[in-house]
């Protein structure tokens, strides 16, 4: 038996982006000398362009910490609790906490149970046992802190060469889509670029009616 999937918060973002400022500026066909004021906005663009390719996909692209949460473990001992997809690629599983119905955290032992990084799903050790329903507070009682994403962006260029263009492609699209619209060149503007679905195709999640 799994655990429906569940929703998960940032805690900790990504500490740098998939491209460099260079590598954006260039995405984008601005030559601008660095350091200047337009450095900012040209980073906004980029961290937006990460995030939408995170939404679109469900996937964590650079490492990050989240925390899921989740209202009930598994009934079944050899229940299995599925983490989200924003917490692909799954990198680690730091803390499951837990509250009892007084409020009290405690925590499940890291020896009660395993991790399948490649699947991102958890469940109990030979030795391990859930703690039981009856014992958990009433709203979110279980938070499940990872860390998740490719590890770096030069990891992040090598395997998800698609997504490294998507997010490139975005990022351009949004530095450059206002500054057109203003000049009155506003044909062939569209939400996102050309190109842009194609990339990310194979990683959009698959809804399983």
């Amino acid at each position: 038996m799994r655990e429906p999937s569940a929703l998960s918060s940032l805690v900790v973002p990504p500490a740098e982006e998939p491209l460099t400022l260079e590598q954006a500026k260039a995405r984008a066909g601005f030559d601008w000398v660095s350091p200047d004021p337009r450095d900012a906005l040209l980073t906004e663009h980029l961290r937006a362009a990460r995030h939408k390719v995170e939404r679109d996909t469900g996937l964590a692209l650079l490492t990050q910490t989240r925390d899921v949460w989740l209202s009930a473990f598994p009934i079944l001992p050899f229940g299995v609790i599925r983490l989200p997809a924003q917490c692909r690629p799954l990198q680690s599983v730091t803390s499951i906490i837990w509250r009892d119905t007084a409020g009290a955290p405690a925590t499940v032992p890291p020896e009660a149970y395993v991790v399948d990084l490649a699947r991102g799903e958890i469940g109990l050790s030979a030795a391990g046992i859930w703690p039981p329903f009856g014992s958990l507070q009433g709203v979110s009682p279980i938070t499940i802190r990872v860390v998740a994403g490719w590890l770096d962006a030069a990891t992040f260029a090598q395997q998800a060469p698609l997504l490294l263009q998507a997010v490139g492609l975005l990022t351009a699209h949004f530095a450059t889509a206002g500054r057109d619209a203003v000049a009155g060149s506003t044909d062939g503007l569209a939400e996102v670029p050309f190109g842009y679905a194609a990339a990310i195709a194979s990683f959009e999640p698959i809804e399983v009616i």
